[in-house]
């Protein structure tokens, strides 16, 4: 009897203070981010500013008009964010909590700068920090879509993601441009060779034939003696010779 007694009171207790709590007014609004090892390419108040443009009343709020729902969708239009979420906590605070999106590769594109993310979509640069990433570019035929990537992009995207999971061949790449054929190239950090790599198929084979090469044929061949390296043709790494 006691311990349902006891159970009885803290329910009442509960209810009690859900009801006092939801006839409050908000306190305040926070927001928390979780960047990883990423550069912050948005602060705290940004965020903030965008829930206020679609909820300008929600500091003066009643706890229970709140409605998370929409509070999300306006952090989420921040484009460097994901994984948002919004609670109300005891204290009558609106939390929000989001991750950063991870960006792998710097886009150049018909004049504009974006970043393509771990997650396979594009975000604008930020004015508020800049990442050490790979830089993307080329002769880009197709318009940009605001909204979904053209088959240039998606080649690009493509290759820039395998070069972010296998870090052991990323390490070697400084840049990758298409051409208005299609055909990717790739600038190496090391070396003054163009790797011409073709489409963005078969990577796992044809960076594979790169490394050996670069294991057996280049200390014999030597670094200068050729300007590009071909990976176009299956079991090859064809090379045109540095004109003197």
């Amino acid at each position: 009897m006691l311990i349902l007694l006891g159970a009885i009171v803290v329910a009442v207790l509960v209810i009690v203070a859900n009801v006092s709590r939801s006839h409050s007014q908000v306190r305040d609004v926070e927001v928390s981010i979780r960047y990883g090892k990423t550069p912050a390419l948005v602060d705290e108040q940004t965020v903030v500013d965008s829930i206020l443009k679609i909820v300008p009343r929600l500091q003066s709020m009643l706890v229970k008009d709140v409605d998370c729902g929409v509070i999300t969708e306006a952090a989420a239009h921040v484009p460097y964010l994901k994984d948002v979420s919004t609670s109300v906590s005891v204290s009558g605070k609106v939390v929000v909590r989001a991750t950063q999106r991870r960006p792998i590769a710097r886009l150049f594109y018909g004049g504009k700068e974006l970043y393509f993310d771990a997650d396979g979509g594009i975000m604008p640069v930020s004015q508020h920090g800049d990442c050490d990433v790979l830089v993307a570019g080329g002769a880009f035929t197709e318009p940009l879509q605001a909204d979904s990537l053209n088959s240039q992009m998606t080649a690009l995207l493509t290759l820039a993601t395998f070069l972010d999971d296998e870090r052991k061949y990323g390490g070697l790449i400084d840049q990758i441009f298409i051409g208005s054929d299609g055909d990717i190239m790739m600038v190496p950090k090391l070396g003054d060779q163009v790797i011409e790599l073709g489409d963005a198929e078969d990577l796992d084979e044809k960076f594979s034939n790169l490394m050996t090469f670069y294991r057996k044929g280049m200390p014999r061949a030597g670094w200068e003696t050729y300007s590009k390296i071909s990976l176009r043709f299956r079991h090859q790494v064809v090379c045109t010779k540095e004109k003197k």
